[in-house]
């Protein structure tokens, strides 16, 4: 889906401990991947020329603002028939700050800004410093940070150890401005009901509005 998903990672917050390490196995890793659209394929195309120029104006603004582009960054070289495709070479941008565009707007594309972290509280302050907040994801081998993380990480879907994709019984809805209904589940098929009082008295007195001697449905 080359990032044009609603779950798609966006930002990604590493811990100073591992930070220079795991950043040289993931720009070696995205560098490997191929663009094209051949099954054979990692990456395909955008899914339209605005989207593709709206990659080029991204990268274009984390250089004016300074930001440092570790891989991609570009429209890749194809030939033949995919030369004139909408396609955007995988980009990773390193350190870039908690209120950069990268992290604070939707970017749905093959585009992911990096920051290094200290901490994990630090990690919460800066994933729940967004106007959106539908799919996070944490990898960790402490079991007790995977159940604080369920609760302090303020997003509608947290995967943990895996990338996803959410279940068919699960309810898919999130935070802030992502959170105003959802799908999926008895919980999606509730935002489609309105809940009303019906109040019904079935005894025969009901029936009669008694005025001064008379009731009102005698005879009817």
């Amino acid at each position: 889906n080359v990032g044009q998903s609603c779950i798609a990672a966006e930002r990604l917050y590493i811990h100073e401990d591992i930070y220079d390490k795991f950043m040289s196995k993931f720009v070696a890793i995205t560098k490997k991947l191929t663009t094209g659209d051949p099954d054979t394929s990692d990456v395909g195309p955008l899914i339209n020329k605005n989207a593709l120029a709206g990659m080029v104006q991204t990268v274009n603004n984390a250089k004016d603002s300074g930001y440092k582009i570790l891989t991609g960054g570009n429209t890749p070289d194809l030939q033949g028939k995919y030369k004139n495709g909408y396609f955007f070479a995988p980009t990773i941008i390193e350190n870039v700050p908690q209120d950069s565009g990268l992290f604070q707007d939707e970017i749905f594309g093959p585009i992911i800004g990096t920051e290094k972290i200290s901490g994990v509280d630090e990690m919460y302050r800066k994933a729940n410093d967004s106007k959106f907040g539908l799919a996070s994801y944490l990898f960790t081998e402490d079991p007790e940070l995977m159940l604080e993380a369920s609760e302090k990480i303020r997003f509608g879907e947290l995967y943990i150890n895996m990338p996803g994709p959410e279940a068919s019984q699960g309810y898919h809805t999130g935070f802030r401005m992502t959170g105003q209904a959802g799908e999926g589940s008895k919980y999606g098929i509730n935002e489609y009901l309105k809940l009303k009082n019906v109040y019904v008295d079935y005894s025969k007195k009901a029936l009669y509005i008694n005025t001064i001697n008379n009731s009102l449905f005698d005879n009817l």
